[in-house]
């Protein structure tokens, strides 16, 4: 899994990605050739310390890879962000609503 790198990556795909608002996660797509899905997150300082947002960026990283790894044909190469607009519950299953956007997103 890659990362979105670079200014112009990131504001292309604000201004011209596919957008889908699931639970407390909004999730841009933007098509571009590559060879593996590149991700980015965006997680506003109100969620506390950077501990905090790395943690809940880590469980989105390793919801996404799960995805990948037992549906790999959900996923298209290209760019992918994800926005987090409020904090997930403990119960919250992120696999789940990663792969709910994510069909949404491409039917």
């Amino acid at each position: 899994m890659g990362k979105v790198t670079g200014r112009d990556r990131h504001a292309s795909l604000l201004k011209r990605g596919l957008r889908i608002k699931k639970g407390p996660f909004e999730i841009i797509y933007l098509y571009e050739k590559t060879e593996i899905p590149c991700l980015a997150f965006a997680i506003p300082k109100k969620f506390g310390t950077a501990v905090q947002r790395n943690r809940i960026r880590r469980q989105c990283r390793e919801a996404f890879r799960q995805v990948v790894r037992y549906d790999p044909k959900s996923i298209r190469e290209g760019n992918y962000l994800i926005k987090i607009h409020s904090k997930p519950s403990e119960e919250f299953n992120l696999e789940i609503v990663l792969k709910e956007a994510l069909n949404e997103l491409f039917e």
